[in-house]
C-alpha cells in the first residue's frame, strides 16, 4: 500500500465519525492551536484499530511519507493517528530517522505532541543509539525553538536508573531563570521523575538553584 492510499483509507474511517460539535470543544481545549474532526480517542481508536494493525504489519511501506501526509493535515486526529502508527512502527529503530523526529517537533507542535513524541520516540531513540545523545542533545538545549529545549529536558522521563544526570543538568541549567511556562513545567517534571530513583540529588538540587515556584512545586511534589 502507498502512503497516500493509506491516508485516503483513514480518511474514510474517520470522515463519518465527525462530530462538530465535539471538534469545537476539542479545538478550544488546546487553544484553537488546531482544527479538530471531533472524534473523542476511544470512538478513533476503536474505529482504526484493525487499519493500525494491518499498517505496522506491513512489510514494504513508505512509514515516513505516511506519518508526513497525516502531520501536514489541519485536523488534530491525523497527528494522533501517526504518533501511534511512528512508535508501533518503531521508526525510533532507524538511526537516520532523527532528522524526520526532529521535523516532527518542530512543527504543528503543541504539548500534546510534543510531550508524546518526547518519550515515545526521542526517549526510545536515545537508548537505541546512545551515541546519538552527545551529536544532538546539544543543539536542542541551546535551540531557539523552546519545544526543542522540552523534549532535551524531558525525553529521559522514563528512564529511571538509565537517566544520564550530567545531560539532565545539561538541558535545564540553561533555562533555570527563563519566564517560558512550557520550560518551568518541563524542568520540574522532569526533576520529579528523576526524584523517585533518587530523592536526594533532586531536594539538593533544587536548593542550590534559583527555579521558579511552579518549578519548585512541581519537583518536589511527591518528596515529603
Amino acid at each position: 500500500m502507498k502512503a497516500l492510499q493509506a491516508f485516503q483509507v483513514l480518511n474514510e474511517i474517520y470522515h463519518p465519525l465527525r462530530n462538530s460539535t465535539e471538534a469545537a470543544a476539542m479545538a478550544a481545549y488546546m487553544k484553537n492551536h488546531f482544527d479538530f474532526l471531533g472524534i473523542k480517542k476511544p470512538i478513533r481508536a476503536a474505529a482504526h484499530k484493525a487499519f493500525m494493525s494491518e499498517l505496522v504489519k506491513e512489510k514494504v511501506f513508505e512509514s515516513t511519507a505516511f506519518i508526513e501526509i497525516l502531520w501536514n493535515q489541519p485536523e488534530r486526529e491525523y497527528h494522533y493517528f501517526a504518533m501511534e502508527f511512528a512508535e508501533k512502527k518503531k521508526i525510533f529503530k532507524d538511526k537516520d530517522t532523527i532528522d524526520f523526529i526532529e521535523w516532527l517537533i518542530i512543527n504543528q507542535s503543541w504539548w500534546d505532541s510534543v510531550d508524546t513524541i518526547a518519550t515515545h520516540l526521542v526517549g526510545k531513540y536515545f537508548l537505541t543509539f546512545p551515541d546519538q545523545v552527545s551529536k544532538v542533545v546539544p543543539r536542542w538545549i541551546v535551540s531557539e525553538n523552546m519545544w526543542l529545549n522540552r523534549v532535551a529536558i524531558i525525553y529521559q522521563l522514563a528512564y529511571k536508573e538509565k537517566t544520564n544526570v550530567d545531560v539532565l543538568v545539561s538541558a535545564i541549567l540553561p533555562h533555570e531563570f527563563s519566564k517560558e511556562f512550557f520550560h518551568r513545567k518541563a524542568i520540574g517534571w522532569a526533576l520529579r521523575q528523576y526524584a523517585r530513583t533518587d530523592k536526594k540529588f533532586v531536594e539538593d538540587f533544587v536548593k542550590s538553584r534559583s527555579f521558579s515556584g511552579l518549578t519548585v512545586r512541581e519537583a518536589l511534589k511527591h518528596i515529603a
